[in-house]
């Protein structure tokens, strides 16, 4: 959401230095007529006595040097107020916001450190909120930057009104607008009664029609005066976090959330460094068909920290994307699974794909390097998308999926029916199976319309060519309905749980009968 410069003009930095060059020059020159006249002067002076025309001219001589002396001294002065002023004025706009002239992160930071109340009745504290901002950049995509940054004005200027004189007000971040204002009661009333969340969140007018954003607000109360700035706007931006994680649209600071944050930071550097060791583990659950054999497996990925026990992966796989490890935890995947599948040669492995890998131009090359080094062939595998992915797919994720096909892989949309769902997905993308997620498969043989909702996606899946399993099978019950109504394979705990390779390898070899006397157990 940065402002381009506009074509063919030269960067600011420099037509500043330009302006400084031409007004130190200028300066510059009008110093040297001022010694060039005190030359002059000097010169006559000495002179004068030996020459009496000259002497007799000295008066009027003199009447000209000074009134040019005074136009000289003027004109630098002048220069020098007018440099001084420039060098002020570049001063205050370093703190300022170019889009919406607010203080920027670091006036917002210098002006919070140097804040004094204007009377001995203001109370003792300062209220610290961070406003963020949502579906701003869709805003700037969708209607264009001019209408973007008029919608951040206005947004700024709203909560110039509402907070008045007493009030600082900045953009800290692309899509975060802060405030920090006395502690008031009136204040503390606002905030919890949900006046400046209603406030922000009216529609904003633009030439595209009105838009509405959404924002979220995190506050923290700090005695004044306030000695570490920037610590304490990151835990106004703490607080923010948590407004936006629990979707209430306003949070306090508390203590437990810098003790998390502290905790993921640390999380994420023992993460990096399991990654570089190699620590991470991939186990295998199996999959049968309706024979009950064993035809696949799904790679899924295991983190034994050595201090804090099992790491669950909804922890530890956002964490690393929010880190920016997407792509590195999911080589790692494709690694560990592609090394693995030389012990079973007949079964499918399948691997999740992140839509972080997907939108990675470098994202085949990455699969055709390991593919080659472990020598495995791409139709041994089945990639796991999300509808997700789907949804916000761009012409490189598409491009992906297509030449993955081309390669020989096949593509499996995961959690099939409980995201955005559409029968267009399955004519539009290149999809070879739908898995059926445990949300519609635990209901059966308890709800009458389960087995009807598990008919038509096996009818669908039949009509289009395309293979359907089923997620999250834990009873014999409910395998028996899912092959009565078509869907002939199967995942879930009575299948089998997560496995280390040794145990697939086992249960793959082992006979057919003690499988199914254990499935019965």
């Amino acid at each position: 959401m940065k402002r381009p410069a506009s074509p063919g003009a030269p960067p600011e930095h420099a037509r500043t230095g330009a302006r400084s060059l031409v007004e130190h020059t200028t300066s510059a020159l009008t110093a040297v007529a001022l010694l060039t006249l005190v030359f002059i002067v000097g010169f006559l002076v000495t002179h004068a006595a030996s020459s009496p025309a000259l002497a007799s001219a000295m008066p009027a001589i003199y009447a000209g040097l000074i009134a040019s002396s005074l136009v000289l001294v003027r004109k630098w002065k002048q220069d020098w107020n007018a440099r001084r002023a420039g060098q002020a004025g570049a001063a205050h706009m370093a703190f300022r916001d170019p889009v919406t002239q607010l203080l920027n992160a670091e006036g917002f930071a210098d002006a919070l450190a140097r804040y004094a109340p204007k009377n001995d009745d203001a109370e003792g504290s300062l209220a610290i909120l961070c406003v963020s901002l949502g579906r701003l950049k869709d805003i700037y995509d969708r209607l264009g930057e001019s209408c973007g940054d008029e919608v951040l004005r206005d947004l700024g200027a709203r909560l110039v009104s509402a907070f008045g004189d007493d009030a600082s007000v900045g953009r800290i971040g692309e899509d975060m607008l802060a405030v920090f204002h006395p502690a008031s009661s009136g204040i503390k009333l606002a905030l919890v009664g949900g006046q400046i969340n209603r406030l922000m969140d009216l529609p904003v007018a633009t030439p595209g029609g009105d838009v509405i954003v959404p924002s979220a607000i995190g506050v923290n109360f700090v005695d004044m005066p306030v000695t570490a700035p920037r610590d304490a706007i990151r835990q106004a931006r703490l607080a923010n976090s948590a407004a936006r994680a629990s979707g209430s649209g306003l949070a306090f600071f508390e203590a437990s959330l810098d003790h998390a944050q502290r905790l993921q930071m640390d999380l994420e550097i023992e993460l990096r460094q399991a990654l570089q060791a190699g620590e991470l583990q991939m186990v295998y659950q199996p999959q049968i068909n309706e024979t009950g054999a064993t035809i696949g497996v799904e790679a899924l990925m295991r983190w034994p920290h050595p201090t804090r026990g099992q790491v669950p992966p909804a922890v530890f796989v956002p964490m690393a994307e929010a880190a920016g490890l997407g792509e590195a935890l999911g080589r790692y995947a494709m690694d560990r699974s592609f090394a693995d599948s030389a012990l079973w040669p007949g079964l499918k492995i399948a691997i999740n794909v992140s839509p972080i890998q997907l939108r990675s131009p470098t994202f085949i090359a990455t699969v055709k390097t390991l593919l080659a080094q472990h020598g495995v062939k791409a139709n041994t595998f089945e990639f796991e998308i999300t509808e997700g992915v789907l949804l916000e797919a761009d012409t490189v994720v598409l491009g992906n999926l297509e030449q993955l096909r081309r390669m020989g892989f096949q593509i499996a949309l995961d959690d099939f029916g409980t995201g955005y769902s559409s029968l267009s997905y399955l004519g539009r993308f290149p999809i070879d199976k739908i898995k059926i997620d445990r949300a519609f498969v635990t209901p059966l043989g308890l709800r009458s319309d389960a087995s009807s909702i598990i008919r038509a996606i096996s009818d669908l899946s039949e009509a289009i060519g395309v293979k359907v399993l089923a997620e999250g099978v834990e009873t014999r019950s409910q395998l028996d309905i899912l092959r009565a109504e078509g869907c002939n394979q199967a995942q879930g705990y009575l299948i089998g749980r997560p496995m280390q390779p040794g145990q697939i390898t086992d249960l793959i070899n082992a006979p057919a009968s003690d499988i199914d006397s254990a499935r019965a157990a």
